[in-house]
């Protein structure tokens, strides 16, 4: 069974971060894609580096408003490094 691929638009939507940040944590390293000629995809695998599994970001509050309050922490421009952070505490936290 192939892996669900999410290009950047849907994903920056499903986390409540904007595309230009899902691309700068895809250009840093920190979130794994796949590039298909000039499109970019990241599989659903790749979130898990962000927290939790894929299947259960769109069907937990709790998981949007840790995101929330993780982007309330970061300045208004700034590099993800602090909500990269929370979220593996979190996760370790498990």
């Amino acid at each position: 069974m192939s892996e669900i691929l999410y290009p950047p638009a849907e994903l920056a939507r499903m986390l409540k971060v904007s595309e230009r940040t899902i691309r700068r944590w895809v250009q840093k390293g920190d979130l794994p894609a796949l590039r298909y000629g000039r499109q970019l995809r990241i599989p659903a695998s790749a979130l898990e580096k962000l927290g939790r599994p894929a299947a259960e970001i769109s069907n937990k509050s709790d998981w949007l408003a840790k995101c929330r309050a993780a982007r309330a922490m970061m300045p208004l421009r700034g590099d993800s490094t602090k909500i990269l952070q929370q979220i593996r505490l979190d996760k370790a936290d498990r």
